[in-house]
């Protein structure tokens, strides 16, 4: 290959590869997941066009191509291999390969991870590019941080931080333009490792300053975030290198003061904790700030995430082997789906994560998904072990440390939460890194003339397939599903001015088969369930959303058949619709018949049934199911107020007096007990 053309190959992938690494930053509004689906399909294009400058490289000169013999490309290709496996035994293979506009973590998304890993660590053997990289992608973290402190102070013109109920009170958390703070906190928190093992590399002064504040910026927000669980995950970390380098000390004096300092600490937090968790200590918590107060009571509000944790290992024990399928939690969840979640609204009552990334590898990818995924990290912590133990000096082992502590923090922090976008861009570029730090240095160089091996005929032909296959790829998996995103949220402003526009760009937005179409299908259902609450709705092109809405979630059903959520859509939608046509009452009978084989204690289901079987002045079969949904917990309120909202409507009407007060009489009773 000629030199002039192999640097330019080179120098696209390295544009490309800065591009990657700052789409943290990007935030695209005008979809409907601009946090998420945006930086995806933008990483997806980037990916794909330098996938494209590698294979030429990969195919002419042999330097460039991978070393299948390394541990952690071994580990990695496993792990896909794995997950390609349980999409295909699984019970959904669309959702596995797609996943869904707000999470974008699909096999074929984590399929461009697995390339972007093997692109860094063919194409980039100089320490000099990889300084650059860790530099410009904390650089990054850096404008990150900026976006949220605005968001601290603000500034009208940026997008509102999250905000969460703790204790009585409204606590903002930072969430900058990833969207989510425990999203943000991680990645911060890598940020941190990844400035402080680039400050011990760097010996320009002014560089080292810069890093230093980077890294102070990026440990202010991790704490502003308010996330528990990447504190926690932080702080074994800082514990661990205390620990490290208590050993590591050669004077015995210093290894005496930082022992007596970390033992002091130890027990003045493990004493503070204790007694603000005290009734004598209760006056003093009350004046905490709100943060303090979610890191004394750590699992405070995190019941739900425990039932969801005991979903994922009731569906690890009905498919130990591979599980339900990569991206499948939602069908787990809902199948184990604890009544207590209505407890919270309506919205908390659908998990597609356990927020436990082994939980969710346990239940969806099974056994072998798990032992693979724990590999790629015994490969890397292997790597990083064998390199310190050939350093002879504590100064040369500091970087390496400091690489172990953030993987190790990592994975903690992935026992509370789960693999993101914006984190999961750092944590691959972080494997190439180990990768790259952690090569022999024996590793033969190979002669340029002698490694073109391909005969020139190639050449052509590569030429012929990327120019017929990969403008079909982007547009196929992201720049259609890009544009009906788009239309998507436009069809949901829409609506809200015009009922009748809304409509034509609901229809634009589902007329292609697109992964975008089921949450699209999803507000088009909220939109019309809107319409018949709303007073002076056009009536005419409310009914006919609802016809298309029907035949719409019809879809849904068909092409996931195993997702509860669908059927209880297209149920409402019956119910809706039985206002026009009453014969539509078999339709929803039927089809929320199967919903609850699907989700067997989700009341939801039974308030739709009991709404059908009111409609047709079967009074003692609703209230039966109105029941039966109070029943599976009492101790939700919705439930209750359902019960009770129908019990005196038919006392009104004079229906059933005797159902009625037999009615009262139980819910009186349950509520005493």
């Amino acid at each position: 290959m000629l030199l002039r053309i192999e640097k330019s190959l080179v120098w696209i992938i390295k544009i490309g590869i800065f591009g990657i690494l700052f789409l943290p930053l990007f935030i695209y509004r005008p979809v409907l997941y601009p946090y998420v689906f945006s930086k995806i399909i933008i990483f997806q294009i980037l990916v794909e066009i330098i996938f494209a400058a590698w294979l030429f490289l990969a195919v002419y000169n042999r330097k460039y191509r991978p070393d299948w013999k390394n541990p952690l490309l071994m580990s990695l290709t496993l792990f896909m291999g794995i997950l390609f496996l349980t999409m295909l035994s699984g019970a959904d293979i669309a959702k596995s390969f797609f996943s869904t506009q707000e999470r974008m973590t699909g096999i074929l998304t984590m399929l461009h991870f697995w390339v972007l890993f093997i692109i860094l660590t063919s194409t980039f053997k100089k320490w000099h590019d990889w300084q650059e990289f860790i530099l410009v992608s904390v650089i990054c973290s850096f404008l990150v941080v900026l976006y949220g402190l605005g968001q601290k102070i603000g500034l009208s013109f940026l997008l509102p931080s999250e905000k969460t109920a703790a204790f009585g009170q409204w606590l903002i958390r930072l969430s900058s333009t990833l969207g989510n703070s425990i999203f943000l906190a991680v990645y911060s928190m890598l940020h941190i490792f990844l400035a402080g093992f680039l400050l011990l590399q760097k010996k320009r002064r002014l560089i080292r300053i810069l890093i230093v504040l980077f890294l102070l910026f990026n440990l202010v927000i991790l704490f502003l975030t308010s996330s528990r669980g990447v504190l926690a995950a932080f702080s074994l970390a800082i514990f661990l290198f205390s620990i490290f380098l208590i050993f590591s000390l050669s004077s015995q004096k210093l290894k005496i003061v930082f022992s007596t300092i970390l033992i002091l600490l130890i027990i003045v937090t493990s004493a503070g904790f204790i007694f603000l968790r005290s009734s004598a200590g209760q006056n003093t918590f009350n004046q905490l700030p709100t943060l303090v107060k979610r890191i004394v009571y750590f699992t405070s509000g995190a019941e739900g995430r425990f039932k969801a944790w005991n979903i994922g290992w009731q569906g690890f024990k009905q498919k130990p082997i591979l599980g339900f399928g990569w991206e499948n939690y939602n069908i787990v969840f809902n199948k184990y789906y604890q009544p207590f979640y209505l407890s919270k609204g309506q919205e908390a009552t659908w998990f597609d994560r356990s927020h436990n990334q082994l939980i969710d590898l346990l239940a969806l990818t099974g056994i072998f998904g798990i032992l693979s995924y724990l590999m790629i990290f015994g490969a890397l912590f292997w790597l990083l072990f064998r390199k310190i133990k050939i350093l002879n000096t504590l100064k040369q082992k500091f970087p390496f440390v400091v690489l172990i502590l953030m993987f190790v923090a990592y994975f903690v922090q992935n026992l509370f939460v789960f693999d993101t976008p914006a984190p999961l861009i750092i944590f691959y570029f972080s494997l190439a890194l180990v990768y790259f730090i952690t090569r022999s240095n024996e590793e033969p160089l190979i002669n340029n003339e002698q490694s073109s091996t391909v005969n020139r005929f190639l050449f052509p032909v590569l030429i012929f397939l990327i120019i017929i296959f990969l403008p079909w790829m982007i547009y196929k998996f992201n720049i259609e599903p890009f544009q009906q995103s788009r239309l998507g949220i436009r069809a949901v402003h829409a609506s809200k001015v015009e009922l009748k526009s809304g409509f034509y760009w609901y229809q634009q937005a589902l007329n292609k088969n697109t992964f975008t179409n089921p949450e699209i299908r999803t507000q088009l259902a909220k939109t019309v369930a809107q319409q018949y609450k709303t007073k002076n709705s056009d009536l005419q092109t409310v009914v006919e959303m609802t016809e298309f809405a029907i035949a719409e979630f019809k879809k849904s059903v068909e092409e996931h058949p195993l997702d509860a959520r669908h059927y209880l859509y297209l149920g409402q939608l019956y119910n809706l619709a039985i206002k026009y046509n009453p014969g539509y009452i078999r339709e929803a009978e039927n089809i929320l018949t199967q919903a609850l084989e699907l989700s067997p204690q989700r009341q939801q289901i039974y308030f739709e049934l009991a709404r059908i079987h009111l409609f047709k002045n079967e009074y003692n079969q609703g209230i039966d199911l109105l029941k039966q949904a109070v029943a599976l917990d009492p101790e939700v309120r919705i439930s209750i107020n359902n019960l009770k909202k129908i019990l005196k409507t038919l006392g009104e009407k004079e229906l059933e007096l005797e159902l009625v007060s037999n009615t009262r009489e139980w819910l009186k009773q349950l509520e005493q007990n």
